[in-house]
């Protein structure tokens, strides 16, 4: 495969498939289709969705040229060197079992890889007896700007950590999983303190508010804040040397330094302004693909991998489970 083309297979045809490109600006890329037809050596050869007609329009507007319902029959007709799983997530851990089955070179999962923490072990496991590349798209994890902070954090450029604040809307698993990813992605060992207020608690997913803690940052509080008010995901760093703020999704990224305060001068306050820092985010997908490809050939290592994803799952099937016996709010 290091220097053949590698044919790609795109399993569900919603937004993350390919719609919120057909909505978004001509430079950003935030589907799987869009970043497959700007990486290199990459040829879309068909999709599946489990509607015909849904297949055909999207393989219509993004030029692939096989469309169709069934797995299996597309599976042999394409041998798919990659592909990509954007179906419901009940779908994801039956439709890497069938892949598995066909030797696919490598699998790029939509989030979170299930509801299930033992069939997504499951999953993994039978990649890896395989020898099958498994990745599950956070894709926060490969943004560069994002990877860059990290590393600023870590290394102190912005003084020690005091305080870490994540609103999420949604579920946890659905939504809030994105920034438990990213900051075990920054700083490593994210461990549950104290449960502190649950919204509302099913079998798959929660939205509750409760505090953590890591190796980089001792105090982290999560808040849910509910979709029927709007959507906010964003996150806020309290830093000795000021604030770091990721915005409408991490779309908007602002530093506000602290300063010697006016009126009382022995004190220190942040900034009336803030400084607005370069974002990547809207090109974090193409980075995905391109690190998916290069792996496939041998020339880099996953920046983000299916152990990495387990143990965001597992994180948040912690949570969940403490959840279902917590009280709901009034």
């Amino acid at each position: 495969m290091s220097a053949s083309r590698i044919k790609a297979l795109i399993i569900g045809c919603g937004n993350i498939a390919g719609g919120y490109d057909l909505r978004g600006r001509k430079h950003e890329v935030w589907s799987h289709v869009k970043a497959y037809s700007l990486t290199r050596g990459v040829d879309l050869v068909g999709v599946i969705d489990t509607s015909a007609h849904v297949a055909s329009k999207f393989a219509k507007i993004w030029g692939a040229p096989f469309s169709g319902t069934e797995l299996v029959p597309a599976l042999r007709k394409l041998n798919p060197d990659l592909v990509s799983i954007c179906s419901p997530t009940e779908t994801h851990v039956p439709i890497i079992k069938t892949l598995c089955r066909f030797g696919i070179g490598g699998i790029l999962c939509e989030k979170p890889l299930s509801y299930d923490l033992r069939q997504a072990e499951q999953a993994i496991e039978i990649c890896q007896k395989k020898g099958i590349l498994l990745a599950v798209n956070y894709q926060r994890n490969w943004d560069r700007q994002l990877n860059r902070l990290g590393q600023a954090m870590r290394e102190g450029e912005f003084g020690a950590i005091e305080l870490i604040r994540v609103l999420y809307s949604k579920g946890l698993i659905h939504n809030g999983s994105h920034f438990v990813s990213l900051l075990e992605h920054w700083f490593e060992n994210l461990r549950m303190q104290q449960l502190l207020a649950v919204r509302s608690s099913s079998r798959k997913d929660l939205q509750a508010d409760f505090t953590a803690t890591c190796s980089g940052a001792t105090r982290i509080i999560f808040q849910n804040i509910p979709e029927s008010a709007y959507i906010l995901n964003e996150v806020e760093c309290f830093c000795e040397q000021g604030r770091l703020e990721l915005r409408r999704d991490g779309l908007d990224v602002l530093w506000t330094e602290r300063h010697q305060d006016a009126l009382l001068p022995q004190d220190r306050a942040l900034s009336g302004s803030s400084k607005r820092l370069p974002v990547t985010l809207h090109r974090a997908m193409l980075e995905v693909t391109k690190n998916m490809v290069a792996t496939l050939r041998g020339k880099e290592k996953l920046k983000s991998d299916a152990a990495r994803a387990l143990q965001t799952l597992r994180f948040c099937v912690g949570v969940r489970s403490l959840g279902r016996n917590w009280r709901k709010y009034d």
